[in-house]
């Protein structure tokens, strides 16, 4: 078998299948995990602590996401005759770019705003249970900025995700 086709459907593979993960993952924890977690309040705090901690829920969106963000830079490379303007300004081309563009927003909110985002939770959340009191309202208001932050991000990077999902599947 030629390995220039094993290479392609391999790539083609990672990337659908990352890309399942990654959008599956945003769209199970949007509609799902963080809704029952907020409404099951304050056992939703320790589930959400162990979901994203034990779980290790931000390691498998962020492997998902290097995974089908990488796979789709090679295709678009191979795609485009290395970055070919003509391709790049047909139909398909500029579906394409459109879709790699958003995937790669949405990648780098994921790690530059929710990743730090949910770090600075957890150490916060793993601080108020060593302490063993009622959190001090400077705390509580640190853990609500966060919360408002990761809620804002999450939906705009969730929004992002799903066009370019869209765009992927049309072109």
């Amino acid at each position: 078998m030629n390995v220039d086709l094993i290479y392609l459907v391999g790539l083609r593979m990672l990337h659908v299948v990352g890309g399942t993960f990654w959008v599956g993952g945003a769209v199970i924890y949007h509609l799902f995990v963080e809704p029952a977690a907020k409404a099951t309040n304050p056992g939703g705090r320790e589930f959400m602590q162990y979901f994203i901690v034990r779980r290790r829920y931000p390691v498998y969106m962020t492997v998902s996401s290097l995974a089908v963000n990488l796979s789709g830079a090679l295709l678009f490379w191979r795609s485009s005759g290395g970055l070919g303007s003509n391709w790049i300004a047909s139909g398909p081309g500029l579906v394409f770019t459109l879709g790699s563009v958003l995937a790669i927003i949405a990648l780098g909110m994921g790690f530059l705003i929710l990743n730090p985002t949910a770090k600075r939770m957890m150490g916060l959340g793993q601080a108020l249970q060593t302490a063993g009191g009622p959190p001090l309202p400077e705390q509580m208001g640190e853990l609500h900025q966060l919360e408002k932050t990761m809620n804002q991000v999450g939906w705009a990077e969730f929004a992002l995700m799903m066009v370019s999902l869209l765009t992927m599947a049309v072109a």
